[in-house]
């Protein structure tokens, strides 16, 4: 690898890690800043250093072989007493010692993938790829998908971040649509339901970030980022700021600013009569820099995920859509001891009624493959009698077992002295001449 791309990978390595310093300074709180605050600030200067100053080959290979070499840096840095202009003979004073090999995680310990395989769709229509999520996923209450759409079209209208940056969850029964940025104000809807698909249910849903560009000739346009709804939530928690007050704008112009257990159904109609109708309301947090601090930290995370195409995508989802029910129903055969039809004759299960609505006969074909390769047992799919939905019925069969011949089997089987079989291929049914 050349200088160029040796250093260019350098400087992303050295932002990565930089990035999620900052992140991890979300979650501190505000004591633990002012101890911590050199340190802070040293490690702004390796950063800046390194992304503002040439570096000699020799720096750029010693400091590649670290999975953080911003904090290999910051360590040796915050130890010298030195100007900032002497920080260029430490870095390279310790890439020539090469002392610190053994005392830092090696980038060559990081598996080459990463686990959780995430991607990015870049300015795609999302009124015509959130369909298609949806029919991968949600067999009930799909109308909620107008309601996500709508919304997304009043917030492209404005130059309001927080109404331009959103997260759409597909689930079996319904489509929800949280805000952003009040994802991290503990206490607001969207912060408790995604603490809900956390904590409180177990059923796997499709999550992605949406970050709206425009609306126009060619759709509803945005940037669109897988999330793990798990990683997503325990962020959340950990970086949100509480919530204190509602602002209300009203179609007047006044803006009203009060406390968020005083706004609710009962005092609304007070409100309305003093002020008239309301326009927006706004969440407010104890402490916006918490919140724009923890934006900023998603945001950029997410500009690291590779740029994936959404036609694989949906391939894949329709894979693992269809694996799943395979997978549960082949472990429902099989967790199976005696039969449980009425006439108590077969094995049966019964395929999801959230997998049915979804299916095409294609599906149900691949379906059918899939147990019956997991279960290797005679079985085809009905209705059951006095059933509704469609049910896998299983005659299980034992192998067949080698019987070891008796023991007279085995002597008639015996040729008997002075028998001889006839000679292949010799005619002895005419006599000689």
């Amino acid at each position: 690898m050349d200088l160029e791309k040796s250093y260019q990978q350098l400087l992303d390595r050295i932002t990565e890690n930089y990035a999620d310093y900052r992140a991890g300074l979300l979650l501190k709180d505000r004591q633990e800043l002012i101890d911590g605050a050199d340190r802070i600030v040293k490690t702004a200067e390796v950063f800046e250093y390194f992304t503002k100053r040439p570096l000699l080959e020799t720096e750029v290979s010693y400091f590649l072989n670290f999975q953080n070499p911003l904090e290999v840096a910051t360590d040796r840095w915050e130890d010298c007493e030195f100007e900032l202009d002497a920080l260029g003979a430490v870095l390279a004073e310790t890439a020539d010692k090469a002392e610190d090999l053994t005392l830092y995680p090696l980038a060559a310990d990081v598996p080459e993938n990463r686990p959780d395989g995430l991607q990015k769709f870049v300015n795609v229509d999302l009124g015509t790829i959130f369909p298609q999520i949806r029919a991968q996923k949600t067999a009930f209450y799909q109308n909620d998908l107008n309601y996500v759409l709508d919304t997304m079209r009043d917030g492209i209208a404005t130059d309001d971040p927080a109404k331009r940056n959103f997260v759409v969850i597909f689930r079996q029964s319904g489509v929800d649509c949280l805000k952003e940025r009040d994802m991290f104000i503990a206490g607001t809807r969207s912060y408790n339901l995604c603490q809900y698909y956390h904590r409180h249910t177990r059923e796997p849903v499709l999550a992605y970030s949406v970050e709206l560009l425009g609306d126009g000739k060619d759709g509803l346009r945005g940037n669109l980022y897988q999330q793990d709804q798990h990683q997503m939530a325990v962020f959340a928690e950990r970086a949100a700021s509480p919530y204190t007050d509602v602002t209300v704008t009203f179609f007047g112009g006044k803006a009203v600013r009060i406390p968020e257990k005083e706004y609710n159904y009962e005092t609304i109609p007070g409100l309305k009569y003093h002020y008239g109708d309301i326009l927006d309301t706004r969440n407010e947090a104890d402490d916006e820099s918490v919140v724009q601090g923890a934006l900023r930290r998603e945001h950029e995370r997410r500009e690291r995920m590779p740029t994936g195409h959404f036609a694989v995508h949906v391939q894949e989802l329709e894979k693992a859509r269809i694996q799943t029910e395979a997978d549960r129903l082949a472990a429902a055969l099989q967790s199976l001891t005696e039969p449980n039809t009425p006439d108590k004759t077969h094995f049966m299960a019964e395929v999801s009624p959230y997998f049915l609505p979804l299916a095409s006969q294609d599906d149900m074909y691949r379906l059918f493959e899939k147990v019956r390769d997991q279960v290797k047992q005679p079985m085809y799919i009905a209705q059951a009698e006095g059933k509704r939905g469609l049910y896998f019925f299983m005659r299980r069969e034992e192998p067949a077992q080698e019987q070891k011949p008796s023991i007279k089997q085995q002597l008639a089987a015996k040729s008997v002295p002075g028998d001889r079989p006839a000679e292949k291929g010799k005619d002895i049914s005419r006599g000689a001449r």
